[in-house]
């Protein structure tokens, strides 16, 4: 398999970056949430886990969540809050890391983060 050009990196980023506003109805913080996801997945995951199908598919899934108020629209906003509340709530518990409830607090994410990936595994998606 040939390694993605910039183009399509650029492409897939930009098609993603649209429908991801287009779900979260441009609303206030999850908008944030949204451009803060795709800038760690496209910065932080390797170039050989770029996979078209999935992005197409995930594109696919975006507009249908911005188009009706269904259950794709409630899994990216759920997707939304977790993501505000886990990502906002790190930067405040800085001083407290030998907190023992802090560590159960990061640990309680795991179950969350592995169901994230059984629905992108079985619907070939590429939620985070």
């Amino acid at each position: 398999m040939t390694p993605p050009t910039k183009t399509q990196i650029l492409h897939a980023y930009r098609h993603l970056y649209r429908a991801g506003m287009a779900a979260v109805h441009y609303a206030v913080p999850a908008r944030y949430d949204m451009g803060n996801k795709l800038q760690r997945a496209f910065r932080n995951e390797p170039i050989e886990n770029f996979d078209q199908e999935r992005i197409d598919n995930t594109v696919n899934f975006l507009w249908v969540a911005a188009r009706e108020n269904g259950i794709e629209h409630k899994i990216v906003k759920n997707l939304c809050v977790v993501d505000y509340w886990r990502y906002s709530g790190r930067r405040r518990s800085q001083a407290f890391r030998n907190d023992p409830e802090q560590l159960m607090s990061l640990s309680a994410y795991n179950s969350y983060t592995e169901n994230i990936g059984y629905l992108n595994e079985t619907m070939k998606l590429a939620l985070r």
